[in-house]
Formats: C-alpha cells, sequence, structure tokens
C-alpha cells in the first residue's frame, strides 16, 4: 500500500457538514473539516467528493461557503460509494492504493473497504487529526504538489473542452496552445526530479531512479546536462511533467534517461522534448545518442524513440543504444512550442536553423530571385562572406546594420549577414527622407551601412549626403574590404532587426525586434507541408515584417524562399507569373493585394497549399472569392502588430460568412480587456492586449512611449511579463475566437501597413497654407482603403495645389502615410454629439479635388493619356513630368490605368512596363514610337545576378 495519501475523498451532508442539503438544514461546514481541508491542500493533497443526494443544491451550499474550488473532482448522486470512488480514482488518474475516504456512516465506509480494499477509510470524527497521521505528511512538499489542484481542475475544463469539440484530435492539440519550457535543472526542482525517477513507468527510457544526492552530483557535473521539462496550455499549468539526464561523450550526447509524466500522454509531448534535445545537440555539435533499457510497461518508450527517428546502434537482451541522424525531423510535435532561455541557440533560432539545412541539403535551392537560384551552400557562403566584411568595418553584437537597398537577392542576403555577425538588421529602402534616415542613424546604435553603389540614388556621395556629417561605416556590395571572424551567437535577448512604423508626430519610431522574439515566431509556424516541396513567397515587401511570416520559417526547415524585386513586387501580373513558375506552396499577401493575385493564381497549373493574408481585415467576400477560385487551398486569415512580431493570432477561414481573426499562437496569448484590465465576456468589445514570447523589446530611444504601450501583464505566470496594448478594438465570439472591430485611436491601415491618421494630420497643418486638416479613409473600387484629406486653407489664402502637399507630406513620411486625394473645405464637420462628422467627410470624399495645371501646351497625345490618368488616379492635379507613384499611384491604380490603355492602343504597353514609364510624357513617346510592341524598360548598368553576389 502507498504510504501517502494522494487523495482524500469526502462524504458531504453529516461530514464536511452538520445536517442534510436536501432536508435543508444544513450547516456550515465545520471548522475543523475546513482546516484540515486547507492544510493537506497546501501539501499537495487533492479533495474530492463521493455523496448522496443532487448535486446542485450540494454545488450551490459549497459554492455559498466558498468550498466549491477546493474539490478536483465530485460524484454526487445515487449509486455506491464504492463506485463513486472508483470513478474518482479513475478521473484523476490516482491509484486507489493512494485515495482516502471519510465519511459519518460506518455501513458506507464498510461497504467501501469491501469493494475498494486499497483505500483507506476515516470516520468524519477523526477528521481534525488527520493531517497529524503519517499517511497524510510527506516528508517533502514541492512547489509542485502545493499547485496540485489547480492542475487537476484545469485538466479537467480541458477534459470537458475536448469531450464537447467537434474536431478532431490533432485539431484539438493544435488549439490548446501548448507551450513547454526546457531548462537546466536548480536545486529547488531535485525533489520534483527524484519524484519523476520513482513514479514514471511507461514513459521512462531506462527505469533509472535516482535520490537527491545523486541528482544533485549529476547537476553540478561538468559532463552532464539535468533539464526539467514543464508545461502550461490554454487552461493552465501542468506543472514539472518531464526529466532528461545526458552524458556528453566525446561526439555524442548520450541519454542516460529521459521520462515523461504518463498524465500528458495523451497529449503528444515526448516527441516535442525529443527534438529539442536533438537540436540542443546539434547546436553543440554532437550525435544525439538515447540508452533504452526494457522493462515491463515501458516498450512505448521504445516506439517513441523509433518514431522520433533513432536507429539501433547496439542491442542485447538488457539494453539497446539508438542514434539520431540529426537530420530526420520528429513528427507530430507543431502543436508544442518548445521554449529554453538556456539552450545553446533558443529553439526556432534562425541562423541555427539555416546552418543546419545547408548541413544537411547543401545542394537544394534555397533562395529564387530576379533571376538568381543560390543554394544552401551558397546561401551558407554568401552570407558568412558578407558577415565577415562586416566584423571587419566594425560591426560587434548587439550593433545595428543599415541596409540601405532595393528588394532583391541580395537584400536577402545582407539581412542574413548581419544576424551572423551579432548585429540587427534595417532595412531601409532607397529614395526615403534624409531627416527620417539620419533620426533612425541617430536612434540606434547603427555601425555600418550596406548599400549598392550601382543602384539609383545610392552612390557613395549621395548616401553620405543622406546619412550626414556622422556616418556609420559604409559597405558597398559588389567591392572587397577586410574581413574579422565571426562571433559566437548572441543571447535570445539581442535585437535581430529594427522594424520603422510612424510615430504620433510623424517622425518613424522604430520597433526592436529580439532573436528570441524572432524564434519563438519561426517555432510557434505549423503550416501543413511535404517534406522538399516548400516553396514560400511573400507579396509583402521586406520593409514590412509580414515578409518575414514565411520566409524564415522555411529556410529553417530546408524550404525554397522566392523573393520578388522591387520591379516585380508591385506588379501582380508578375508576381502571379513568378509563383506560377516557381512552383509556390506558400504565399503571404494583404488582401488589397491578394484580390489582384487571386485571378492569376487560379489559371496557374499548381495553386498553392497555403495562403496567409495579413496586415488588413480580410472581407467575406474575399473570403468567399477565394473560396471559389482556390477550393483547396487553406486560407489564413493572421493578425499581429509589429510590436508582437509579425503575427501572434491566427484563423483558418472556414466560414466565408464571417472571418474572425482567431485564436492566439502557441507561446502567445490574446486577451480582451476592459479599461480596468478586466476580461470582456458575453461579447462585449474592449481593446486587444496581446502577450507571450514574441512581445519585442520596446520603441528605440523612446522608454516613455516604450512604457506606455508594453505594459506588465498580470495574467502571467513569469515575473515581469510584458502585454503590449494594441489599440484595437476586439471582442471573443461564442466560440471564444477574437473579432476584430478596428481601432481605438486614429490608425488605419493602408495597403498592408499602419497609417496614424492623426499624424498625417499633423503633418498637414504644419503647411504654412493649411489651417486645419483631418483625414478619413474611404473604401474605393475593389473594396480597397484609401487615405483621403481634407483641408481647411489657412485665413485669406487659396488651398494649397495637390501635388505641393503631397510633395510637403512626402518629406515627413512614409509613402503610404501620403494621402492619395487632397479636398478643400471649408470647415470641419462636427456631428450632434461634438465629435468629427466623419460620414459628412466621407459624402464630400468624391467632390472636386485640387485643380491641376494648365493643359494647353501639351500634345493630342498627352492630353488623352492625362484623362486616363484622370480616371485612374481620380484627382487633375499632374504636370508632364510628375511621376504616377508620387501622385497617389500605386499598384492597384496602376492596374487600372493599364486597363484604360488597354481600351485606348490595345497590346501598346505591359502593365510592367508602366513602373518604368512613370510620367506622361514618357508613356505618350512609347505609345508614339510603338505598334503593338512598346521598347523594354531600360535594365539596370549592372545586371542584379553579376553584381549581387560578388563578394
Amino acid at each position: 500500500m502507498n504510504a501517502i495519501v494522494k487523495c482524500l475523498v469526502w462524504d458531504l451532508d453529516d461530514t464536511l457538514w452538520d445536517g442534510v442539503v436536501l432536508e435543508g438544514d444544513a450547516r456550515a461546514p465545520r471548522m475543523e473539516a475546513r482546516k484540515t481541508l486547507a492544510l493537506l491542500d497546501e501539501r499537495g493533497i487533492v479533495h474530492a467528493i463521493a455523496s448522496r443526494g443532487e448535486p446542485a443544491p450540494a454545488l450551490a451550499h459549497l459554492s455559498a461557503h466558498g468550498l466549491e474550488d477546493m474539490f478536483c473532482a465530485t460524484q454526487i448522486g445515487w449509486a455506491t460509494k464504492s463506485e463513486a470512488v472508483r470513478h474518482i480514482s479513475e478521473s484523476l488518474n490516482i491509484g486507489l492504493d493512494a485515495v482516502a475516504f471519510i465519511d459519518n456512516d460506518p455501513v458506507e465506509r464498510a461497504e467501501v473497504a469491501s469493494a475498494l480494499p486499497q483505500v483507506r477509510c476515516y470516520a468524519a470524527e477523526d477528521v481534525a487529526g488527520l493531517p497529524d497521521l503519517a499517511e497524510f505528511s510527506p516528508v517533502v512538499v514541492t512547489q509542485d504538489a502545493r499547485e496540485r489542484r489547480q492542475r487537476y481542475r484545469a485538466e479537467a475544463r480541458r477534459r470537458t473542452s475536448e469531450q464537447s469539440f467537434a474536431g478532431s484530435n490533432a485539431e484539438f492539440l493544435l488549439g490548446l496552445g501548448l507551450v513547454m519550457t526546457v531548462r537546466r535543472a536548480r536545486e529547488a526542482d531535485l525533489e520534483r526530479a527524484h519524484e519523476l525517477t520513482v513514479r514514471t513507468h511507461q514513459l521512462n527510457t531506462t527505469g533509472r531512479t535516482f535520490d537527491i544526492e545523486q541528482l544533485r552530483e549529476l547537476s553540478a557535473s561538468a559532463t552532464h546536462e539535468m533539464l526539467i521539462a514543464t508545461l502550461r496550455d490554454r487552461f493552465g499549468e501542468y506543472g514539472a511533467i518531464g526529466l532528461a539526464v545526458t552524458e556528453f561523450r566525446g561526439t555524442d550526447s548520450v541519454l542516460l534517461l529521459m521520462l515523461m509524466s504518463c498524465r500528458v500522454m495523451s497529449r503528444g509531448v515526448g516527441g516535442a522534448l525529443l527534438a529539442h534535445l536533438i537540436e540542443r545537440a546539434s547546436a553543440r555539435g554532437q550525435r544525439c545518442v538515447a540508452e533504452f533499457v526494457p522493462t515491463e510497461v515501458n516498450r512505448v518508450m521504445l516506439v517513441t524513440l523509433r518514431f522520433a527517428g533513432f536507429a539501433v546502434l547496439e542491442q542485447d537482451s538488457r539494453r539497446a543504444l539508438l542514434g539520431h541522424d540529426g537530420r530526420t525531423a520528429v513528427p507530430n510535435t507543431a502543436h508544442v512550442l518548445v521554449r529554453s532561455a538556456d539552450a545553446p541557440t533558443p529553439p526556432g533560432d534562425l541562423i541555427g536553423g539555416l546552418l543546419r539545412r545547408a548541413g544537411e541539403f547543401p545542394d537544394r535551392i534555397a533562395l529564387i530571385s530576379g533571376g538568381a537560384t543560390l543554394t544552401y551552400r551558397e546561401l551558407d557562403s554568401r552570407t558568412a562572406g558578407l558577415a565577415g566584411r562586416l566584423v571587419g568595418a566594425g560591426v560587434r553584437p548587439g550593433d545595428v546594420v543599415l541596409l540601405l537597398l532595393r528588394q532583391d537577392a541580395w537584400t536577402l542576403v545582407a539581412m542574413l549577414a548581419a544576424l551572423r555577425a551579432g548585429a540587427a538588421w534595417c532595412l531601409v529602402e532607397p529614395g526615403r527622407a534624409s531627416a527620417q534616415v539620419r533620426a533612425l542613424v541617430d536612434d540606434l546604435p547603427c555601425t555600418a551601412v550596406v548599400f549598392d553603389e550601382y543602384a539609383a540614388h545610392t552612390s557613395i556621395d549621395e548616401v553620405e549626403a543622406l546619412l550626414g556629417p556622422t556616418r556609420p561605416a559604409l559597405v558597398p556590395l559588389g567591392a572587397t574590404s577586410p574581413t574579422g571572424p565571426l562571433p559566437a551567437p548572441p543571447p535570445a535577448t539581442a535585437p535581430a532587426y529594427v522594424i520603422t512604423t510612424s510615430g504620433s508626430t510623424g517622425a518613424p519610431k522604430a520597433v526592436v525586434v529580439s532573436r528570441g522574439n524572432l524564434a519563438a515566431m519561426i517555432a510557434g509556424r505549423d503550416y501543413p507541408c511535404a517534406e522538399g516541396e516548400l516553396v514560400t513567397l511573400s507579396t509583402c515587401p521586406l520593409t514590412a515584417d509580414a515578409a518575414l511570416l514565411f520566409g524564415p520559417w522555411a529556410l529553417t526547415r530546408g524550404g525554397t524562399v522566392v523573393v520578388p524585386t522591387h520591379r516585380e513586387l508591385p506588379d501582380a501580373a508578375a508576381v502571379g507569373a513568378l509563383a506560377a513558375r516557381s512552383r509556390v506552396s506558400h504565399l503571404v499577401a494583404t488582401p488589397s493585394y491578394y484580390r489582384l493575385l487571386l485571378p492569376r493564381l487560379a489559371e496557374a497549373a499548381t495553386t498553392p497549399t497555403v495562403v496567409a493574408l495579413a496586415g488588413e481585415t480580410l472581407s467575406p467576400s474575399l473570403a468567399a472569392r477565394h473560396r471559389e477560385l482556390l477550393p483547396g487551398t487553406v486560407l489564413m486569415n493572421e493578425y499581429g502588430p509589429t510590436e508582437a512580431t509579425v503575427t501572434c493570432v491566427w484563423h483558418v477561414v472556414t466560414d466565408t460568412g464571417t472571418v474572425p481573426i482567431g485564436r492566439p499562437l502557441p507561446g502567445n496569448t490574446a486577451r480582451v480587456l476592459g479599461p480596468k484590465l478586466t476580461a470582456m465576456t458575453g461579447g462585449d468589445v474592449g481593446e486587444l492586449y496581446v502577450g507571450g514570447d514574441q512581445i519585442t523589446l520596446g520603441y528605440a530611444a523612446r522608454p516613455g512611449l516604450t512604457a506606455t504601450r508594453f505594459v506588465a501583464d498580470p495574467f502571467a505566470d513569469e515575473p515581469g511579463a510584458r502585454m503590449y496594448r494594441t489599440g484595437d478594438l476586439a471582442r471573443l465570439t461564442a466560440a471564444g475566437e477574437i473579432d476584430y472591430l478596428g481601432r481605438a485611436d486614429g490608425q488605419v491601415q493602408i495597403r498592408g501597413a499602419r497609417v496614424e491618421r492623426h499624424a498625417v494630420e499633423a503633418v498637414l497643418e504644419t503647411h504654412p497654407g493649411v489651417s486645419h486638416a483631418v483625414t478619413v479613409v474611404r473604401i474605393g473600387r475593389d473594396e480597397i482603403a484609401e487615405l483621403v484629406a481634407f483641408i481647411v486653407p489657412a485665413v485669406g489664402t487659396a488651398p494649397p495645389g495637390r501635388r505641393e502637399l503631397a510633395r510637403h507630406c512626402a518629406e515627413r513620411l512614409s509613402p503610404l502615410e501620403v494621402p492619395s486625394r487632397f479636398v478643400p473645405i471649408d470647415t470641419i464637420p462636427i456631428a450632434a454629439a461634438g465629435k468629427l462628422d466623419e460620414a459628412a467627410l466621407l459624402a464630400m470624399a468624391d467632390d472636386p479635388p485640387l485643380p491641376g495645371p494648365s493643359r494647353h501646351d501639351w500634345t493630342t497625345g498627352q492630353r488623352e493619356i492625362a484623362e486616363l490618368w484622370s480616371a485612374a488616379l481620380e484627382h487633375d492635379d499632374f504636370d508632364l513630368d510628375d511621376s504616377f507613384f508620387e501622385l497617389g499611384g500605386n499598384s492597384h491604380r496602376v492596374v487600372v490605368l493599364h486597363l484604360l490603355l488597354e481600351q485606348h492602343r490595345p497590346g501598346a504597353v505591359r502593365v510592367g512596363q508602366l513602373f518604368d514609364l512613370r510620367t506622361i510624357r514618357d508613356q505618350a513617346d512609347a505609345l508614339a514610337t510603338s505598334g503593338t510592341e512598346s521598347p523594354e524598360p531600360a535594365e539596370p548598368s549592372v545586371p542584379i545576378s553579376t553584381r549581387a553576389f560578388e563578394l
């Protein structure tokens, strides 16, 4: 018989309290019973109920006296007490020899003792003395034991949820949000580790047990590593559920013992721990080897090892030694996010994963862009070469490397090279306002700038002028320079990249994302893919974090990343052709871009396996269109602010009637809270707060703003955890998913980028000809959002011209923040409630915009094209040599312009040429000299495929 009781089962009437509930004379619970309940609970002994009667009144009486939460299982009814006790034992997975029963009725005690002789029975009058008995007094009470009741109750909620879940077991596990934390065992863990070795049998590789002193020696040994694994999910903590003891033997990392608590057997987490141990060994340059000693019950552990890819190296009747090849992926682990702060590299680490795949698949294609194709071996070599040049230029771990590059193959190489040099990257496209670039350099520990001296606006003289007098080291592509040794991988808290968003005053603010944040984002991904067939493409520019949704994940799994060049990216037709040609399996886009791309994907011979849409609200009409054209492609709706590392909430779209943003990804939390951080229920609207492993470090050089937006997380178990105030309004659906309802402040989404309306208004009001300015978002053709600015002129002046206002904004804001239309108004309309009357503004959005210059001296051809521009741009304020894209044009409007040109002169110009023929003069000249063909756009002076990889 087990010496220590683990569960005490209580009768209620005339035991826990005097009187009978159904007869209406039940009194408050006895004081000595309350004390016993509390004392045993603190010792890790859980309580349950086996009582006769009706459940509802009994539970109501418990609740009225604050005791309902003290019990982990209840059996209230008219079955025999032995049946109730047996059911409790099975539901809690506690052996009958560890169960005790207390009842005032000697007949009931005798019935239980006769049917279940292992169960110890006690009279109600003995309740006060139970804590003094040896069987209720464990020698050591671990923290795990103190939290046992909460964990059993959490397990009951899981079980209820699982029983009512309509999907498959795999879908249920995926929705649990399982997070396993693996770390070196500490002194406080030794009691629990010893307990696990003694009590765990089925999921135990060798059956070994260790006493406390042996465990202490192993944890202090330089040739051994002892790891403890804890587990949690959205229902709560499981506590310490796993133990691994490893010995370092030359080039082998040998598992002397690995075990998992049997109570998590149905959660499929053993493989996740094995996968982490394999990765841990690989990061040290060792092979993972496991000892297996067969016992009467642990064959399931051998099956787990074999399914994980371990092959038998040695075997006899007493022992087997199995080794892993370091390549075979452990199956069925994607539903568990593994965290490990003290691992050689964090799980999901981009560079660690890339280098492992380069060793495994050196000749597999890693990168396709602009006609260039790089294998994993070549990507490894070229990133190492540039990283060495960065170190030679003075870059050190924790620094920031500014990448002043237009998007092509070299851009991704430079991003990875910065990481390999121990630094973070910050990508800025040439042509950005010098004031914004200088502000970035001032705010960041920027020690080097990588640029392409052959590209427009990035000659050495232009880069020096852009950066100002105090500038970092310049590292031009295609040149040679001294190299330095690559550093060891920085800690997970070191920055990985810096990405800019607009600020409340119009100045850029830089979000600093750590290596751990990026690793957690990669590790939390679980998209269906076939081995050797993973090919990803993002239609989002690499300056936007949505571009990182699939690419880094693919590189850590041996996939291929397709990067459209800056010339291809605005052209949906070119991107569609690239996706078809590359046989893309996983595609990322904003909904507005996807609306243009979807028909082209549907025409291709092969279609993507997964499409993820992010950055904007996904409309039901677009979801329905996707289902119509690509019914076999999984559609993901993903959500996440830059401050939470790309996306942290996702939803698989099945019902096109409503499209929520879904549930948090593993390792993340998402809560809809009221003004006092109280959880909103019943569909009430609140602000969305996100937390977890992907919450970034904050804003560079802005501690005050960081403190305002990144707040303490009162719901987290880890001290110091933070959550991010998104400023987004949301509500919970009846299914527990999150509905996005728009912004609580002035931010809006324009083609996948966050734009702060108030920032744009503040910039406009700095123009001397503007008295007041307000902005609204108008949904134009094809449900595309555009920003419209309404201008009240300064007193006694005429409204400034559209080009003047657009130029004023362009010098101070990012391109996406420049309004597409400027409408003059006499006064700002105010609604009855004293707030801005946005409905009235939207009604005026189609009013005549600011007029353009005279066209009396233009040719007939130029005036004809001007009419088409007016229709596409919805204004007339442009001159012969103005760029279409500086007048409110974008990739969506250029498609409209091309359709209009096709009606005017069919086949005379291709849509891709319009990204080079940007002015009316250029387009009129091209049409005048063409038959049905137009000249090819000029190529760069040095082809991308030639210059990009000269180191």
